[in-house]
């Protein structure tokens, strides 16, 4: 059974939101869904533990934008669960259960897309009948202050890569940089795995392009600003600048990525699209990545012998 559920034209963008205080970047937020080009749109927003009048306050402040003319609609989940201090990864899994069409997008309410993403997203996915399709966002500097933000300007990302080989390296797509297909991908695939409060969405990503396929032609084009407040506070750190609880926790999540490579199986058809020579069952992404590491040397080493004569 395919992930998707009822409308076949239907986008669902799923919007995380934890903190009543941080409304008018939500505003920021929803005014950019509201402005796509591609329709129907849905916004699925899921909210953390609020009580009642803050659902009714996040509600009134979006109606204006939602009333007009061709404004996407809006769907509210309250996520409520108990014992649970970060729940990020169980917003996702609320919010996905909650979509209904084929095909699902994320957007943290401090993050913005441009009017032409969705368009874009859903003709590549059409034309190379892809499960996935991924895209650029511009990293935006911003720096907080007590009632404001300065936008200070744009800022070189940390992350880098291009294509699927790199993706099974490191995670170089932010959760607003690509949209899934639901009709191409079984139902119990679409699950975030709620022990995981960071990589949660890179842990997604390498189960569904181990074995199904992606378009990374959109790489270079860039579809919404990716905003990096100064503070840190929301972005994960890399293990140079993470000291504590918050480094030990770097350090298990990775551990489990590696082991989330080695035991993933990827497609033989995937592993044809990849370039490998002899594709064949059992090859995990680890062994996948291991080839394709080993086929960039051998490269590398054919160009400087014939580059040398």
């Amino acid at each position: 059974m395919h992930a998707m559920q009822d409308d076949t034209q239907l986008l669902d963008c799923i919007v995380r939101f934890h903190d009543p205080r941080r409304l008018a970047e939500l505003e920021r937020c929803v005014f950019s869904l509201a402005g796509q080009r591609y329709r129907p749109l849905n916004i699925v927003l899921v909210l953390q533990r609020f009580t009642p009048a803050e659902i009714a306050a996040t509600e009134a402040a979006l109606a204006p934008m939602l009333a007009l003319p061709g404004a996407p609609s809006l769907t509210v989940r309250n996520w409520n669960g108990e014992a649970v201090t970060d729940a990020r990864t169980h917003l996702l899994n609320c919010g996905v259960e909650a979509a209904r069409g084929r095909y699902l997008a994320f957007l943290d309410y401090d993050d913005l897309l441009f009017p032409e993403a969705y368009e874009l997203l859903v003709e590549k996915l059409r034309d190379q009948e892809a499960a996935i399709a991924f895209a650029s966002v511009q990293v935006m500097q911003v720096e907080v202050r007590d009632r404001f933000f300065r936008t200070i300007g744009p800022q070189t990302p940390t992350y880098r890569g291009r294509d699927l080989g790199d993706l099974f390296d490191h995670n170089f797509c932010p959760i607003h940089s690509y949209l899934i297909d639901r009709s191409k991908l079984p139902a119990d695939l679409l699950r975030f795995d709620p022990t995981l409060t960071i990589e949660e969405d890179y842990d997604l990503l390498l189960r569904i392009c181990a074995q199904h396929p992606a378009d990374f032609s959109l790489i270079g084009t860039e579809i919404g600003y990716y905003i990096y407040k100064t503070d840190g506070s929301n972005t994960v750190g890399q293990a140079g600048g993470l000291h504590g609880e918050k480094l030990a926790l770097y350090e298990a999540v990775q551990r489990r990525i590696r082991e989330r490579k080695a035991m993933t199986p990827v497609s033989i058809p995937i592993q044809a699209r990849l370039g490998l020579p002899h594709p064949r069952g059992g090859l995990s992404i680890q062994d996948v990545h291991r080839q394709l590491q080993a086929n960039g040397r051998i490269r590398q080493r054919l160009g400087d012998l014939m580059g040398a004569r």
